[in-house]
């Protein structure tokens, strides 16, 4: 849920620290348990065996990395190009490229596909010129307060990080910044969540809120956390079976008309040679065999793949690895195997988009600081391009019979290895120029050399 907060309520430090403790009973229990699944460590683990000396193969599938390695891969599969008719981007690009945003980009991403949010600071670097940089901070050390009217406006952002007893090794309380659209507020509270020391106030350059929030879908969700249950059933599936597989080879021997030996020692004896020489001598009467638990092989995989297709079914991330996706299949096709993906993609790209132009709005104000010349940043489209498989051969073939109907520039960005369009437009035409001037050249010569020899 949002954090929000009266639009005349003042922001208070000692406000800043109930909401902070409020961020740590509601949510960072839950965040650590995501980023536990995420790193492969499931409650399977925890599984102990019914008796003493029972099998207990404890097994896990990363389903959530698959998922949200996959699924933030294809979210920002190539870095997010920004276009205007009407503004000039040059300086706005110069400073994302020193910042490097699409790093940023990248590990806004994974969080949002981790924990169902993310959240990015802006920040001025320690430079002896200044310039504005960007931070991803882990979601359970930030978190936004709204305004609680419809429009939703971000009055504050809190970041905090823990701070430790060197001596004991233990956490001792949080220096805490706050962000206004006015200034920074910043000051440190002891584990009871009460101020201690002093309390600085800096002035924001920015004039805005320096903490985005972006949400991964409208409740804020992992793209596992859905299928957490059909994980965990995946994984004592997967671990009974190697169970069963461990008491078949360990399995009672039952002998039947036969004696081992007289005493226990001679009986100890008989069995270790039997195990080193893999022989057993039997009388004619004896029998030998062993007591297992008949197992439905068939049934247990039948119902490993299905829980396996559920995962994929219910996450919308597809296997990739499934041999459906290997060939050379048709772009209509292709499109529907990611049908869901896709759509999962488009509601991911609303609040990505939304996040984005909140860092161009505070980049720009930087601008103006500077005495550049800003920008108006709803004429940028911001364009999110995913990492989607391409049949090469069938797009070429689409760009064929689209030549002379659409302009060479839209086509070119059909391509998926082509970055700029219309540079990759501007240099075809330039080669096309110099082979005609070649031509040309070797044509002149030609007919030159004619009338000579006519001569």
């Amino acid at each position: 849920m949002p954090f929000l907060l009266k639009n005349d309520a003042a922001i208070t430090p000692e406000l800043i620290c109930k909401y902070i403790k409020l961020h740590r009973e509601l949510l960072c229990d839950r965040y650590k348990m995501l980023e536990d699944y995420y790193n492969g460590e499931h409650p399977i683990l925890r599984r102990l065996p019914k008796r003493e000396g029972d099998p207990c193969n404890n097994l896990v599938a990363n389903f959530p990395a698959y998922i949200a390695d996959m699924a933030s891969g294809y979210h920002i599969g190539e870095p997010v190009s920004y276009q205007s008719e009407s503004e000039d981007l040059t300086d706005l690009l110069e400073l994302y490229k020193n910042a490097q945003v699409d790093v940023q980009d990248t590990e806004n991403s994974d969080d949002q596909a981790i924990f169902g949010v993310a959240y990015e600071l802006v920040y001025m670097s320690s430079d002896e010129e200044p310039e504005p940089k960007t931070a991803n901070v882990p979601p359970s050390q930030a978190f936004v307060i709204y305004n609680d009217t419809v429009e939703f406006k971000s009055i504050c952002g809190v970041y905090y990080t823990q701070t430790c007893d060197q001596s004991a090794q233990t956490i001792n309380g949080y220096d805490v910044v706050v962000s206004t659209a006015e200034k920074y507020i910043r000051f440190h509270v002891n584990k009871d969540y009460n101020i201690e020391g002093d309390i600085d106030e800096d002035i924001n350059p920015f004039g805005a809120v320096t903490l985005i929030e972006i949400y991964n879908n409208k409740y804020k969700k992992s793209d596992f956390e859905k299928v957490l249950s059909l994980i965990d059933g995946y994984n004592k599936e997967q671990s009974v079976r190697v169970d069963d597989k461990e008491e078949f080879i360990n399995s009672l021997m039952i002998l039947k008309g036969q004696v081992l030996g007289d005493t226990d020692d001679e009986k100890d004896e008989t069995y270790r040679s039997m195990k080193e020489r893999g022989v057993a001598e039997l009388s004619p009467d004896g029998d030998l065999s062993f007591l297992t638990r008949q197992t439905d092989s068939q049934g247990d995989d039948l119902l490993r793949t299905s829980i396996a297709e559920d995962i994929h079914k219910f996450s919308y991330v597809p296997s990739f690895t499934d041999k459906d996706f290997g060939g050379n299949i048709s772009g209509i096709a292709m499109q529907f195997k990611l049908f869901g993906l896709n759509q999962l993609m488009k509601k991911k790209d609303r609040y990505t988009v939304e996040g984005l132009r909140e860092r161009m709005k505070l980049f720009n104000a930087i601008l103006k600081v500077q005495g550049k010349k800003p920008i108006n940043v709803n004429n940028v489209k911001i364009t999110i391009t995913h990492s989607s498989p391409k049949n090469l051969q069938e797009l070429a073939q689409i760009i064929g019979v689209l030549t002379g109907i659409c302009s060479n520039e839209t086509l070119a960005a059909q391509l998926p290895f082509v970055e700029d369009p219309e540079k990759e437009v501007k240099k075809a035409n330039e080669e096309r120029r110099q082979r005609m001037d070649e031509e040309f050249v070797m044509s002149t010569a030609a007919v030159t050399a004619k009338s000579d020899d006519a001569e």
